[in-house]
């Protein structure tokens, strides 16, 4: 997680113990969470659910704030984990943009998915680093691993000389926003249509972020 979460509480991390028992914090954490929604779920509910005490808790995250920010980043890391990595994709472009740019798209608009999403938004006006560490963390997870996959593409002449990240950046602007829209408004309707990789594809091997 990047350098704006909020302070952490004194025993984050320091010990083996004292991360699994960060682990399990957070595990109950987003149940708790998505289950009752930010204002209602209580650092009393979260210990419960993690099998410790409030003052733990407390220890450990410091404040609700930074233990729902934490939660985030959490979360946004098991999504990325799901999806497959650059060196698992396979090495055809158009093959493996296809493929990583369809799971991306099942991924984000599964229920869960848009629900948790949903809830960081619904926060996000209050405090605004819960949208930014949803964004570092999922959105650019996500871009991350498409720009990976680019360079290697680069590097095998597959696709011309381009700033991949940027180009990524482009690539899942074009293929994955509209689905996401259209799941986070409930709106029925198709994102990430042939026509659009058909675009993005054109715009990989174009150069599309020309360095």
């Amino acid at each position: 997680m990047t350098d704006t979460v909020v302070q952490r509480g004194p025993l984050w991390g320091h010990t083996p113990a004292s991360q699994r028992r960060r682990r399990d914090i957070l595990v109950a954490g987003k149940k708790v969470f998505f289950e009752h929604g930010y204002a209602l779920a209580s650092i009393d509910r979260i210990a419960e659910a993690a099998g410790t005490t409030k003052r733990t808790v407390y220890d450990h995250f410091g404040s609700k704030d930074a233990l729902f920010a934490e939660v985030i980043a959490f979360a946004s890391e098991q999504f990325v984990a799901l999806l497959p990595s650059a060196d698992a994709l396979p090495t055809p472009l158009a093959e493996g943009m296809r493929l990583f740019v369809g799971q991306l798209k099942e991924w984000v608009t599964r229920p869960d998915s848009v629900r948790f999403q949903r809830l960081v938004i619904a926060e996000a006006e209050r405090h605004p680093l819960f949208g930014q560490v949803l964004y570092e963390t999922a959105v650019l997870g996500a871009e991350q691993v498409l720009a990976d996959y680019l360079r290697a593409r680069i590097g095998d002449g597959q696709a011309p000389e381009q700033d991949a990240d940027r180009s990524a950046r482009l690539i899942l602007d074009l293929t994955i926003n509209g689905a996401r829209v259209r799941a986070l408004m409930a709106v029925e309707g198709e994102g990430a249509d042939e026509a659009a990789i058909e675009l993005a594809l054109g715009m990989v091997m174009g150069g599309a972020g020309q360095v």
